[in-house]
């Protein structure tokens, strides 16, 4: 199995993370991740995380690296979940999360905690033939009790990759060349 997403702040700092084999799965790059996890620093130590779409679960092990108390990964590949549970087996991580070989469109239903972090990072493709259920996702957690008060959901996706957010308000938003990446808190 390859090698190459490294994580780049916390307590697994510099651990690099086994991938899943295969050409659609594309982890966040460090430069995204360096940024992201910059912005939410404050809301880190003691968050509870989800990583939908999770593939390698770049996301969700930085979050857990860098403070964050658990993360539930959602993933439809066996084995993004397979690789998945030997990172966190590798960092010692298996207390503080869970891996779900379960839809990211299902999260809202099967989820039983409140939720401060949301990482929805999907396939781009997603955007384009999925549009209408990525949206419904969106607004079901819009919705959702899990969701808390101060919570933030964060939308990776390309330019010109429009989507509505039903429900929640932009209060951020950067560009990382072909990246965009959104922060929502509800509305």
């Amino acid at each position: 199995m390859r090698s190459g997403v490294v994580l780049t702040g916390g307590t697994a700092r510099g651990a690099k993370l086994q991938s899943v084999p295969g050409r659609d799965v594309r982890p966040a790059t460090s430069r995204v991740r360096i940024s992201l996890f910059e912005i939410l620093r404050a809301r880190l130590p003691g968050a509870v995380a989800v990583d939908l779409f999770a593939g390698t679960g770049s996301l969700g092990l930085e979050a857990l690296s860098r403070g964050a108390a658990f993360c539930s990964f959602f993933d439809t590949d066996p084995r993004a979940a397979e690789v998945l549970r030997r990172n966190l087996e590798k960092l010692r991580f298996t207390d503080r999360a869970d891996v779900r070989l379960e839809s990211a469109f299902r999260a809202v239903a099967v989820l039983n905690r409140p939720v401060d972090l949301v990482f929805v990072d999907p396939p781009y493709a997603f955007y384009d033939d999925r549009r209408e259920e990525m949206e419904r996702l969106l607004a079901d957690w819009a919705r959702s009790p899990l969701l808390a008060p101060e919570a933030k959901i964060l939308v990776e996706r390309r330019p010109r990759q429009p989507v509505a957010y039903s429900g929640l308000e932009v209060v951020d938003e950067r560009s990382y060349g072909g990246t965009i990446v959104t922060f929502l808190r509800r509305a």
